[in-house]
Formats: structure tokens, C-alpha cells, sequence
């Protein structure tokens, strides 16, 4: 009787422990945040973390305060919540991801501005798309006297830009002054409020701000009778070009205001004047 009392004890014993562990599963450790605090005006994509899927590349930017000089910054990505992966496109995922050293080497509290390609091997022209979802983007800064910082936020990725077409399979002929845009915008269930283009390009005129082969930009804002009020916009629009436009590659960035949210979304295009 004794030995079966002892049998029984340990059986309860074993049962409780198991059940406290069911209880209490171990923490999800990629999701890490130390010393968030130190990282001043982040961008992901933007301000709200979000990405169009169309795009070829993250924006990432913010300011750090350090304790110590930085020594080392990298990037985490791993699948969040994504559904699936369709034709052409994987669940994207980054492991130590590391910004070269220029651009916070020996600097105490530096301005991080950094654009990080979703296939390094063919920036513009990637062989793939990130499914879309959300994903957990981890950036990890390193210090001089062994201590770091860590913030993770989540990134949606999202198909907000359906159809696009930029000139020609992103070509435009040398001499023509305009380029055709078109696509539809998904942001439903928000009106759009405002869409404007912004351009960039490295300076060839003489008589200007910037000097020649800097990166200078213009923006406009397209008519408002486009989208003003309309759920899923389809926008085509003739953009005219500056005159004389050279043979080189431009960004166009796309910025979308939707109805009730902070920040506009954007989408940024490369395309070449030949």
C-alpha cells in the first residue's frame, strides 16, 4: 500500500508539472526589444510599417543614440503571419543582414538612411516577390563597449499597387516629353485623399540649385478629379517629363494619402530614359 501511495504521488507530481509547462510556453525569441528608446523616428517601408509588395526595395531610416561609438548594425527578418506564397514569390526571410560600416563608422548617434533590396544579386529586376503578410523586421545595433539595442516591428507587406505600368516596360525613348503611368490603387476600405509623384534624378542642366551630376527631384501633385473620394482607384496619367530630359535612370516614388491614416504609402520605380 506504502508502494503504490509513493507510485501515485509521483504520477500527480509528474502531471502537474507538465500542465504548469503546457501553461507556460517558452517566448517567442526572435521578437526581441532592448533599449528601443534609442532608435528616434523610424522608418520601415514608412512610418507605419507598411510596403507595397511592387516594390523592389525596403526604406529603412532613423536616428540612434548611442552609449558608445557603433561598431555594427544589421537586420532579422522572419515570416510573421503569411498566408501563402504565389507564383513568382517566396516568404521572405533575412538572417544578419549587415549595413556596410560607412555608414555609421565611428559615429556615436549617426543618421541611419539605408535601402535594402529583396534580391541582391538582381536589385532592379528581382527574381522574386516577398508574399504578402506581415513579417518581423529585427535591427540590431552593436556599441564599442560590448553593449547593443535591439527593435522589432512589425512589416505588412501589401499588394496596394495592381497593373503598374510605367512607360514602356519602365522605358522611356529619348526626346519624348511625357511618360505614360497607370495602374489601380487598393485602399479600400479608405478613400484617397491625394497622389503625388515625386522624381529623382542626378542634375544635368547648369542653372540650378544643385550642381551637375547630384541628385535633385521635383514634385507634383496629380489632378484631384483622378481619385478624390474613390475606393480603389485605377489612375492613368500622362506625367510630363522636364524638358530635355537626359539619357539616364530615374526614380519616380508614388505616395498615396488614403482617408483617416498618418502617413501616405510609397511606391518607389526605376525607370530609364535610352
Amino acid at each position: 500500500m506504502k508502494n503504490t501511495f509513493k507510485t501515485l504521488f509521483l504520477l500527480v507530481t509528474s502531471f502537474f508539472i507538465i500542465s504548469c509547462n503546457n501553461e507556460d510556453p517558452t517566448p517567442d525569441s526572435f521578437e526581441e526589444n532592448i533599449n528601443q528608446e534609442r532608435f528616434k523616428g523610424l522608418e520601415i517601408g514608412n512610418s507605419d510599417f507598411i510596403l507595397p509588395q511592387s516594390n523592389v526595395d525596403i526604406h529603412i531610416e532613423f536616428d540612434y543614440l548611442g552609449t558608445s561609438k557603433v561598431t555594427k548594425i544589421y537586420f532579422d527578418v522572419e515570416d510573421y503571419n503569411t498566408s501563402k506564397a504565389n507564383k513568382g514569390e517566396v516568404i521572405w526571410g533575412l538572417k544578419n543582414h549587415v549595413v556596410p560600416v560607412k555608414n555609421y563608422e565611428n559615429q556615436l548617434n549617426p543618421h541611419i538612411h539605408y535601402h535594402l533590396y529583396f534580391d541582391e544579386e538582381n536589385k532592379q529586376n528581382p527574381s522574386f516577390k516577398a508574399a504578402t503578410g506581415v513579417y518581423n523586421f529585427k535591427i540590431t545595433v552593436e556599441h564599442e563597449d560590448g553593449t547593443k539595442s535591439i527593435i522589432t516591428k512589425k512589416l505588412s507587406i501589401l499588394q496596394k499597387f495592381k497593373d503598374l505600368e510605367i512607360g514602356e516596360n519602365n522605358t522611356v525613348n529619348f526626346g519624348e516629353d511625357e511618360i505614360h503611368t497607370e495602374f489601380e490603387y487598393i485602399s479600400e476600405p479608405n478613400t484617397v485623399t491625394e497622389i503625388k509623384y515625386e522624381l529623382w534624378f542626378k542634375e544635368w542642366r547648369t542653372d540650378q540649385k544643385v550642381a551637375i551630376g547630384k541628385w535633385n527631384s521635383v514634385v507634383t501633385i496629380l489632378p484631384k478629379n483622378l481619385y478624390e473620394g474613390v475606393k480603389n482607384p485605377h489612375i492613368h496619367y500622362h506625367y510630363d517629363l522636364l524638358p530635355e530630359s537626359s539619357k539616364q535612370e530615374y526614380w519616380l516614388n508614388i505616395y498615396v494619402q488614403e482617408k483617416g491614416e498618418k502617413e501616405s504609402v510609397k511606391l518607389s520605380v526605376l525607370f530609364e530614359i535610352k
